[in-house]
């Protein structure tokens, strides 16, 4: 049985980092420098996480999480009154699947709930698979980019931004 709920406190925060260091294994090989990748632990994420869990959305196949998605509101000045996705994560075996979907509907729904009209989210330039998968669920780039530090290299992020208003919002 499949289920998208907030995280509680009582969340394993651990598990949920588990689930960002698998995707970013998987969906940045190539992207991100390797020796970075090798690094990765739950730990980068799970202590943050769980500082604001109702941030957060987990999904669960049979009591097991396969992904977790990360929002608020959008932390850029440009963007007042927007919501933003800081993150959308599925373990590898489930991309592709229709999970991405669902879990993106839910985080939108979460935001359009705490009264965002808008939303944005950034993506890696170099990230083709997870930019169709925003255009497809209705993103639209807005022009802007920035450049993000990682691993020792300055990658460029685009950002995509979707009304919720709009006919054609997946919600």
């Amino acid at each position: 049985m499949l289920l998208i709920r907030e995280l509680t406190e009582k969340d394993d925060f651990h598990d949920v980092g588990g689930v960002y260091v698998e995707s970013w294994c998987s969906a940045y090989r190539g992207i991100v420098p390797q020796g970075y990748l090798d690094k990765l632990s739950p730990e980068r994420w799970s202590g943050p996480l769980s500082a604001e869990p109702a941030s957060s959305l987990g999904m669960y196949m049979d009591d097991r999480l396969i992904g977790t998605s990360h929002v608020c509101f959008a932390r850029d000045a440009a963007r007042e009154g927007y919501g933003e996705i800081v993150s959308l994560y599925l373990r590898p075996a489930y991309v592709g699947r229709g999970y991405g979907r669902l879990l993106m509907q839910a985080a939108l729904a979460k935001l359009k709930n705490d009264g965002c009209t808008d939303v944005c989210l950034w993506a890696l330039i170099q990230n083709l698979r997870a930019e169709g998968f925003y255009e497809h669920m209705g993103f639209k780039a807005s022009g802007r980019t920035m450049l993000e530090p990682i691993g020792g290299e300055e990658l460029l992020l685009r950002e995509y931004i979707i009304s919720l208003g709009a006919k054609h919002a997946p919600i």
